[in-house]
């Protein structure tokens, strides 16, 4: 990558050319993303939009002596690339490759670990109040998109970020875009022929000083604005009008401007996709809501922001007014879904469960408490894919099973997701949260074809022990009994526990008459999760039993594929199975 003959690797080398030669900068920069990212996939139309943005704050600002922070970390890749990590760029989505996102451990000039939206400013607040209090003259910087703005973790931030002089910039990326096109006051305050007026008017009305850049792709104006903004000392906000996906041209009809994307053709866009190819538990989930939707008038879905992870675009188009985006709006997004219940609707949220926890109380005070019928689709539990440690779903166990009143099912394969929400929204009573996994459906896939309603399916016998596990872990599960049968005539029975919450407890006390042996299998943390549940249950009903519980131990999963994660995490068949001799040697002795 060049400009000019002059390589861009240090930023020292970018501070010694002239504004007029930064535009060559980003011309390479932008060819740079689009060759690469359509051979890895990744946050390609995020990144485009912030080029020239991103150029000028290291042009102006010092870093990591000034404090640059990226709000998510999606807008990052050019940061990547100013900083000396090009030669990373080939092993994103690889294991143990470049972060889609930021990564103190990649770099001294990532400030934060970040992939969750909204926090940036709150950050920078505590960053600059430590900063003031040294009496230091460092800068602290907030990038934040107009879409994460709304999250009410930004609006607290912006509170306070008011009250107190300190030298924070707060960079408004307004594309006009969250993910899907942007929602609510928001859009409308940065919209319009008057938005410049309107949002100083608001900006300044809150305490903070007000600049704008109209055209946030050129170059020499974001100097000149983030200069002054530099200068001041008392909060600014610099509000850049940028486009999402700009460069890649069929970037302008994609209903994400290309937010994400598998590998894509940089020419035709042929192969672009925001998420797994294939069939999965959420289309799955998408197709039976769509056609319950179409008998019943009172169902109505909500997303924050977040349509593709679910699959619902189809029925928002179908029923647009019964599928509502809130925006990047989780607190919100529960809170309005209590709302629609209390007038006697039947609202389903779709979460991708790592945003679900963002509202964690208000699944607990308002849903749980309050006992009402709202149905959520957690889709992406357990491992999630190349996004980030804190996207895995490997926590939703351990804390909802802890609300009273919520009910928690893991369907075990596609027919029985359909069963399930079929059930469910006939009549639904109290919360209930649906949970399945991020990854394509086998074809041909595995059928238990035992849906009893006594919460869990027994698909084999065994004298010798049993395996008690969950949809995303059956696979893996018969894997192990078939390998203990063949390999060492050892006979487990294996059973998949569908209902989490409320457990089918009379089924398994028979069931556990006459085995001595159990194994728990879960691709979720150990605290608290499935295999505590089953503990919990052994004791509390006295059962001679002894349990080996398989799980993620106490930390956080790189990103990775489904195979990687287990395989770090210890829960493939190979390590389970050499536990499973660790732990009772004596199976070895007498087989």
């Amino acid at each position: 990558m060049s400009t000019k003959g002059k390589e861009i690797i240090q930023l020292q080398d970018l501070k010694k050319l002239e504004i007029s030669e930064l535009n060559s900068v980003a011309d390479d920069i932008r060819q740079f993303l689009i060759t690469s990212i359509s051979q890895t996939g990744g946050h390609i139309g995020a990144n485009l939009g912030v080029i020239e943005l991103t150029i000028a704050l290291h042009y102006v600002f010092n870093s990591p002596y000034d404090r640059i922070i990226f709000d998510t970390g999606h807008q990052g890749y050019t940061h990547k690339l100013l900083t000396g990590r090009e030669s990373l760029f080939p092993t994103l989505n690889s294991w143990g490759g470049m972060s889609r996102f930021l990564s103190r451990q990649e770099s001294e000039h990532d400030i934060i670990d970040a992939s969750h939206a909204g926090t940036s400013i709150s950050l920078a607040t505590g960053i600059a109040w430590s900063l003031k209090k040294r009496g230091s003259d460092q800068h602290v910087v907030a990038v934040i998109g107009d879409g994460t703005m709304v999250e009410g973790m930004a609006f607290e931030g912006l509170n306070f970020a008011a009250s107190e002089e300190q030298k924070i910039v707060i960079v408004l990326n307004d594309n006009g875009m969250a993910i899907p096109p942007n929602v609510g006051g928001i859009l409308n305050l940065t919209t319009g022929d008057d938005w410049q007026e309107k949002s100083k008017c608001y900006f300044e009305g809150l305490g903070i000083e007000y600049l704008s850049v109209p055209n946030g792709h050129d170059i020499k104006s974001l100097v000149v604005a983030l200069n002054e903004a530099k200068c001041r000392y008392k909060t600014v906000l610099v509000h850049v009008k940028t486009e999402k996906g700009r460069g890649l041209p069929f970037a302008k009809y994609h209903p994400y401007k290309m937010h994400f994307s598998m590998p894509f053709d940089p020419i035709s866009g042929k192969g672009s996709s925001p998420t797994v190819l294939g069939k999965t538990y959420a289309s799955v989930a998408a197709g039976e809501i769509e056609q319950l939707m179409e008998e019943d008038n009172e169902i109505v879905v909500i997303t924050p922001a977040t349509p593709y992870a679910s699959y619902i675009d189809n029925i928002s188009k179908k029923y647009p007014d019964r599928v509502i985006d809130v925006g990047m709006a989780e607190q919100h997004a529960v809170g309005m879904a209590c709302g629609i219940a209390l007038e006697g609707k039947k609202p389903v949220l779709c979460f991708q469960t790592t945003f679900m926890q963002r509202a964690f109380d208000q699944l607990l005070h308002d849903v749980a408490f309050m006992n009402f019928p709202i149905t959520i689709l957690g889709v992406r539990s357990g491992f999630s894919g190349y996004d980030s440690p804190t996207h895995h779903g490997l926590f939703d166990i351990t804390y909802l099973r802890s609300f009273p009143n919520m009910q928690i099912y893991y369907p075990a394969d596609s027919q029985d997701m359909r069963n399930i929400i079929s059930k469910r929204m006939n009549s639904p009573v109290g919360p209930m949260v649906i949970l399945h996994p991020y990854e394509t459906i086998a074809d041909p896939e595995i059928v238990i074809g035992d849906y009893n309603p006594n919460g869990f399916s027994l698909l084999q016998e065994g004298e010798e022990g049993l395996i008690l596990c969950l949809g995303n872990c059956l696979n893996t599960a018969q894997q192990i009994t078939e390998k203990l049968k063949n390999n060492f005539k050892i006979n487990f029975g294996l059973a998949c526990v569908r209902s989490i919450k409320p457990l089918p407890i009379s089924s398994l006390l028979q069931l556990f008459e006459s085995n001595q042996r159990v194994i728990t299998m879960e691709e979720g943390i150990l605290a608290g999760g499935f295999g505590s549940l089953i503990s919990e249950f052994i004791l509390d009903h006295r059962i001679d039993a002894s349990i080996l519980r398989s799980g993620v131990l106490d930390c956080f999963v790189p990103p990775g594929s489904k195979e990687e994660c287990s395989r770090y995490s210890g829960i493939d068949a190979e390590q389970i199975l050499q536990k499973i001799f660790d732990f009772w040697p004596e199976l070895k002795t007498n087989n």
